[in-house]
């Protein structure tokens, strides 16, 4: 018996499945979540993300001099709207349809200044090469799952975390909207899986998550779905490790060192207390480390140069100060970085694998929230 979001029949005791995808800028990790098994025997596996893939079709294109339509749903950008503005600047022209160009910017005022032409279908006599977008394709898994004898469509819940900055006003930084709408929210619940949503609490400025979120609900039958972003993803799924979890009432420090950004969360008794968001490529070890100092001690400011290439910071409340963190716990596939910033870091690894920390967040999110749907 399923469960069903917003008040159905309520799931009966037992084992849970959940379906976990995290994506993102350099990975698709996945995580076959059984509460009857050590999650160290759970299906998991790490792939691609799809936009660099989809960025390398884009390139193949160009070296074709193909003209370009892009139809399907709304996938990560990064490396693929950077190949769509090589392919304009080579001359070459590139349509959209509306959800597509989402992937490029969520601004569609912006697209069109790209040089992207908006389309409605394809257009007439187009002779080009048509890219179908589509980051949460789950056929080619439950293949894989049928041949050892589980299915998706036996799961009682999905979760999939992406990151999105969410649709903003012309003139407006997508960065800094990005954190105002973070900290507008978790000022009315500061705990870090209030950015956590399900369909119906998903605002409708999302248009990332609401794509994904759109395909679970497509090709799954279950109907408890949940879809957040990938760095606080990553910041829950810190939690899941016992050491961390040993320290959780404390003060704690949590940092995920992405591909593309780097988030650090300070947490005081599980509530969040500040937040920071910075580009992994632009950081150096030991400055960042000695901000991070200045972050805990309530000295940093979101108007610092230091945060000027940033995403930006805010507080929601005094921090502790660094001498009252009780941990460091690092995560994401440029952790090692914070092995040279002068602090003392563990590195988190929920069922002994580090690339399983934003999975075991969404899963963490999932069940907490299994309260909700039932």
């Amino acid at each position: 018996m399923r469960y069903k979001a917003g008040g159905g029949v309520p799931r009966e005791a037992g084992p849970m499945k959940i379906l976990a995808v995290d994506i993102g800028a350099g990975t698709r990790d996945i995580l076959f979540y059984d509460s009857s098994k050590r999650l160290e025997n759970c299906i998991k596996m790490v792939l691609p993300s799809p936009g660099p893939l989809y960025a390398n079709r884009v390139a193949e294109e160009t070296a074709r001099s193909s003209d370009l339509l892009l139809e399907g749903c709304v996938v990560g950008g990064g490396p693929l709207t950077r190949a769509v503005k090589r392919h304009v600047q080579s001359g070459l022209r590139v349509y959209a349809e509306r959800e597509a160009a989402f992937c490029l910017r969520n601004n569609l005022e912006d697209v069109l200044e790209m040089g992207v032409e908006l389309v409605e279908g394809r257009p007439e006599g187009f002779r080009g090469a048509v890219l179908r977008l589509d980051e949460l394709d789950l056929q080619p898994l439950e293949s894989l799952l049928l041949s050892v004898g589980e299915s998706l469509q036996e799961v009682d819940a999905a979760a999939v975390a992406v990151q999105d900055h969410g649709t903003y006003g012309k003139g407006q930084s997508n960065r800094k909207t990005r954190m105002e709408w973070m900290r507008a929210t978790l000022l009315e619940d500061p705990r870090p899986s209030r950015l956590a949503y399900t369909v119906s609490t998903l605002p409708p400025r999302f248009p990332r998550m609401r794509s994904a979120l759109e395909r679970l609900r497509q090709q799954l039958s279950c109907e408890a779905l949940l879809v957040m972003d990938t760095a606080p993803a990553a910041v829950i799924g810190c939690m899941a490790d016992p050491m961390v979890q040993e320290r959780a009432s404390g003060n704690l420090l949590l940092v995920n060192a992405g591909n593309g950004h780097t988030m650090a969360c300070l947490l005081g008794g599980g509530r969040v207390l500040g937040l920071l968001e910075h580009h992994t490529a632009r950081l150096e070890p030991s400055s960042f480390g000695s901000y991070l100092e200045a972050f805990c001690s309530g000295k940093a400011a979101d108007e610092d140069d230091f945060m000027r290439d940033g995403h930006g910071l805010f507080y929601l409340d005094e921090p502790p100060g660094m001498r009252n963190i009780d941990m460091v716990a690092v995560t994401g596939p440029n952790r090692e970085m914070m092995l040279k910033s002068g602090l003392e870091v563990y590195f988190p690894s929920p069922g002994g694998d580090m690339m399983m920390t934003g999975p075991m967040g969404l899963v963490s999110s999932v069940l907490e929230k299994e309260r909700e749907w039932q």
